[in-house]
């Protein structure tokens, strides 16, 4: 009994040193649109009438909320995680290879757009007013609107978490700092989509910047 009490002193103690270390960052970004130049994909090339071409061509301003809990480790080295909350929407192009169908459905711009939760977690180091960071990422969908769904035999089974990795470097004075990050991700664009089979996943790894605002409370 002894002993149980003088650990649970002990786990007590030291919770209590690093939550009193625990500093909380509350952030604001925003990512600028792209227009990506990337290859298509050719997708059901085993039935000629229904073969196509598939590409991402647009991808919109992206805003990004966060909070943050801050932990020094020493004068120099700190971890970094929190949560952070945003929305991408996507546009892609469809070409029908045939030109059998009505001129409306021979071309289209379907869009999709992700509502998202993301778990950042970053080591970073403090060089005089400067913080370079650099740490992984999970990401979860939350909610989803995809007009992909209209392409016949579409099936997505992308409901798992992904992977992503951030770095960054910031400027602080006074309570507030300013950054830039570049956030990249560990899986293709449309990575688990597909149509009657073929996989929608284009051949490029997806990142962008976030140009943020950060404010100590």
């Amino acid at each position: 009994m002894k002993k149980l009490t003088l650990t649970s002193i002990f786990f007590f103690t030291l919770s209590s040193v690093i939550l009193s270390q625990v500093q909380f960052d509350i952030a604001l970004g925003v990512s600028p649109g792209s227009n990506p130049n990337a290859y298509g994909i050719i997708v059901n090339r085993q039935n000629p009438v229904e073969e196509f071409q598939f590409k991402l061509v647009h991808v919109d301003p992206q805003f990004i909320g966060s909070l943050k809990a801050h932990v020094p480790m020493n004068d120099q080295f700190f971890i970094e995680g929190g949560v952070s909350y945003t929305q991408r929407n996507s546009v892609y192009h469809i070409q029908y290879t045939m030109p059998t169908r009505e001129p409306t459905e021979q071309e289209m711009l379907l869009e999709e757009s992700e509502s998202m939760i993301l778990l950042p977690v970053n080591i970073g180091v403090v060089l005089g007013k400067f913080n370079v960071t650099s740490g992984l990422r999970l990401k979860k969908n939350i909610s989803e609107s995809n007009e992909l769904k209209q392409i016949d035999g579409f099936i997505s089974d992308d409901n798992s978490m992904q992977m992503g990795w951030q770095m960054g470097l910031r400027y602080g004075f006074n309570r507030t700092m300013i950054g830039v990050e570049y956030m990249g991700t560990l899986n293709r664009v449309c990575e688990g989509m597909y149509v009657n089979g073929n996989s929608l996943a284009i051949m490029t790894v997806p990142g962008s910047f976030v140009f943020s605002l950060q404010y100590r409370i």
